[in-house]
């Protein structure tokens, strides 16, 4: 079935402009840290209960007295604990600790690694080695990794350590984070999953770090509305706009045009905080977010390649 271009246009907008309200998350984060002296703990409290908040509020205005219906059985509670906690607070945590301990961008690409983990976990646990496309992937998210950390020195790093241990356990959790609620997803809508799962990672967190324990930071009107905008932005706008365009163009293109959230942050950065990318930034950005591009698009290769040899037999 094919697309109006209407249509279509209006989806891969969607998606895209998810892409960035995420770049914009982690943009409000780096200015949050960076300018206002705040950590990554205390910014996944406040951004996981404010959005679980607004979730759940909203799954009671769809679902009713069904919102609490993932509470009833043992197994879908168990899952439910373990996606709130090592995915929603594990993911959130380790991403805003990323950024910290570098920039946006870094901190961005550095997670998305976690596409290529998904991979080539899936074609393990499926009883195979992953594909030439996927190796291709795989080698091209390492190579980019590392020029992206050391510029092609072997033996300095472009940027702390803690940044890059602390990005590739987020990139662990993010992978963890997208394959951990499936089962649940498709007996539960994404605003009860997700909306349970922030609350779950807001409680957590909250006896780590409660929202009114500011540390070092600097609770003025600019800090304000930069955390309103990692919840607006980066939780709400990302989420709606992002899902929207799955509907209408579906995942695989969709996580494309998602992608220019790297690149986005990357661009926000350099002008807002006058952060010198150089070229090397640059080759190791693209070489990873180019993972994201083999990964979607191999599928359709492989199909239009076996409907051309069928034709052609």
């Amino acid at each position: 079935m094919f697309l109006k271009k209407d249509s279509f246009v209006k989806g891969a907008f969607l998606a895209s402009f998810g892409g960035v309200c995420w770049a914009l998350s982690g943009t409000f984060g780096q200015f949050l840290f960076q300018e206002r002296g705040f950590d990554a703990v205390w910014l996944t409290t406040v951004r996981l209960l404010a959005a679980g908040i607004i979730m759940l509020s909203l799954s009671m205005i769809k679902n009713g007295r069904s919102t609490f219906d993932l509470w009833k059985d043992r197994r879908d509670v168990i899952e439910l604990l373990l996606y709130g906690i090592l995915g929603m607070a594990g993911v959130q945590i380790t991403y805003f600790g990323a950024i910290q301990f570098s920039n946006a961008p870094t901190g961005t690409l550095i997670q998305y690694t976690g596409s290529v983990i998904i991979v080539v976990y899936v074609a393990l646990r499926a009883g195979h080695l992953p594909s030439k496309s996927e190796t291709a992937a795989v080698l091209l998210a390492i190579g980019g990794l590392f020029v992206l950390s050391t510029h092609g020195n072997i033996h300095s790093l472009v940027f702390s350590k803690y940044a890059l241990i602390i990005g590739l356990t987020s990139a662990v959790l993010m992978a963890f984070y997208s394959l951990e609620p499936r089962r649940m997803l498709h007996k539960f809508d994404t605003f009860r999953v997700n909306g349970w799962g922030m609350m779950l990672g807001g409680i957590v967190m909250f006896f780590i770090r409660p929202p009114w324990a500011l540390g070092a930071g600097t609770l003025d009107w600019a800090a304000v509305l930069a955390t309103g905008g990692v919840v607006l932005f980066g939780t709400i706008l990302s989420f709606f706009c992002f899902m929207d365009g799955v509907r209408i163009i579906g995942s695989d293109i969709a996580v494309l045009y998602a992608a220019v959230e790297p690149l986005t942050a990357a661009i926000i950065a350099i002008i807002w905080f006058g952060i010198p990318w150089v070229f090397m930034d640059w080759v190791g950005a693209l070489m990873i977010v180019s993972t994201v591009f083999i990964i979607s698009l191999a599928p359709r290769w492989a199909k239009k390649k076996e409907k051309t040899e069928g034709e052609t037999s």
